[in-house]
């Protein structure tokens, strides 16, 4: 690879909620806001909380200066996947769609 041709990353229009600091999570929504027109929150389990208050807080700071409302579409679900031991085990799910 040539020397001074930076590599393309490849980016994504999703934000998965963990265990990061809380406004880590919020400028990072922001950031993807700026060069995306649509973000999506996805939060899974006891996550989901920090997810949903993840896009309050950027609907509120976003609606403030740009006089947009945010919230597009709200997904919840279930996953199902198998343990190590072999049990079937059931996750909530939540995706937000912020769009400008």
């Amino acid at each position: 690879m040539a020397e001074g041709i930076p590599k393309k990353k490849s980016e994504t229009n999703e934000i998965f909620v963990g265990n990061k600091p809380f406004m880590k999570y919020v400028i990072a929504t922001m950031m993807q806001l700026q060069q995306n027109p649509t973000v999506i929150i996805k939060a899974r389990g006891k996550f989901i909380s920090r997810g949903v208050d993840i896009a309050e807080v950027v609907r509120k700071r976003l609606r403030d200066t740009e006089n947009i409302d945010l919230v597009n579409n709200v997904r919840i679900g279930t996953e199902q996947f198998k343990s190590d031991e072999g049990k079937d085990i059931n996750v909530s799910i939540i995706e937000i769609t912020l769009k400008k």
